[in-house]
């Protein structure tokens, strides 16, 4: 039987009453020279588990060819954090969002003619279910019924907020299962009627996103799904950041007093994000509401760690709260990681983007609208 099970109200690892506090943090955006570092500040704060999306569009930049090798080798971060004596929550989309380039799906996709996106399309069903599959063979061994530390693993992201295509969603579930997932599946969604109605599937644990009125968000959840217990899937502790924009900051007092209200009201909680990192070659994402705006490189999202894996005032509030909700924090010497002043860089060439882009594209390809 897997580990992790629930009733009404509680949690249980084990059979052992647990409370889930967990922390994101992305493999994909933190060099793998760093993972043990801010995973062992993970755990000195307080927290259990560690939480991370995966990325389809990197794992298999060119159709048939899987890569999770080097920063993409999410079997090792797994087990890096089982080391430490962490869970591991996995959400692997196929969407994931995410502030990624195309939500995670890989660019290739777009060349198919026709093709429908995050719903119950045939040929988009195949293309998902070839990558599950490989998903659920780096997964697979770290399960808790296998005896590894991975706990939860969420079906699609967010769906809510974009579709109510129910068969998808089953289908996503049905591959799961099909290659031998048989922990904890969920579904997160914001806590509104739309969203968990849209984005949600019967039998499945539903948790709910948002960065405050944690009292009243549990309270809809439970009105909608009252044999379960109360989770936030990703508590927005801070915020990314658009080209132009000013750097988003949330007061570690305002997110500590909102972390505060989730746990007193017994729930269970995901930092998002618990340490950010950074959008690597050209993977930031964009939103358009009106108008294009592109994330920038950096992800620090002001998180408890900061992008560079420094503890932050946030840090220190947050495991004020968490030990005066369940004991001190495990005793383990964490420290911020040491700079270099390199002096001045004088650039001395450039290379104009309208000049050369002819020269980017192997194969040039004119169209009247982009394809």
């Amino acid at each position: 039987m897997p580990k992790l099970t629930y009733d009404n109200n509680n949690f249980y690892i084990d059979g052992k009453q647990t409370r889930i506090l967990s922390g994101a943090v992305h493999y994909f955006r933190t060099v793998p020279e760093y993972w043990e570092d801010r995973l062992t500040k993970l755990k000195a704060m307080g927290l259990n588990t560690v939480e991370t999306y995966m990325c389809w569009n990197l794992h298999e930049r060119k159709e048939g060819k899987f890569d999770f090798s080097g920063m993409l080798d999410i079997s090792k971060f797994i087990s890096i954090a089982e080391k430490l004596g962490l869970y591991v929550i996995v959400r692997p989309g196929p969407y994931i969002c995410a502030e990624w380039d195309f939500g995670g799906l890989p660019a290739w996709l777009q060349a198919i003619p026709g093709l429908r996106y995050r719903c119950a399309d045939k040929v988009y069903l195949e293309k998902v279910k070839n990558y599950i599959e490989k998903v659920c063979e780096q997964l697979r061994p770290h399960l808790d019924s296998n005896g590894g530390n991975i706990i939860m693993i969420q079906v699609e992201n967010e769906y809510g907020s974009y579709g109510n295509d129910k068969v998808y969603l089953k289908a996503i579930e049905n591959m799961y299962r099909e290659f031998g997932i048989d922990c904890q599946l969920f579904t997160s969604d914001g806590p509104c009627n739309a969203m968990v109605g849209a984005g949600s599937l019967d039998g499945l644990l539903e948790v709910a996103n948002f960065g405050s009125g944690g009292k009243g968000a549990f309270e809809f959840l439970k009105t909608l799904r009252p044999n379960q217990p109360v989770m936030c899937g990703e508590f927005w502790n801070g915020w990314f950041d658009h080209w132009y924009e000013n750097h988003h900051t949330r007061s570690a007092e305002d997110a500590a007093k909102a972390l505060d209200e989730i746990l007193e009201a017994n729930g269970s909680v995901n930092l998002y994000m618990f340490h950010g990192g950074t959008n690597f070659a050209f993977t930031n994402g964009a939103n358009h509401g009106g108008q294009y705006a592109p994330t920038i490189t950096s992800y620090d999202y002001d998180s408890p760690l900061s992008e560079a894996g420094d503890i932050t005032p946030k840090y220190y509030a947050f495991k004020e709260v968490i030990e005066k909700r369940f004991g001190k924090a495990p005793e383990i010497e964490v420290k911020n990681s040491e700079k270099a002043a390199y002096g001045k860089l004088n650039l001395t060439e450039y290379a104009p983007l309208m000049d050369n882009y002819k020269n980017i594209a192997v194969n040039k390809v004119e169209n009247a609208a982009p394809l």
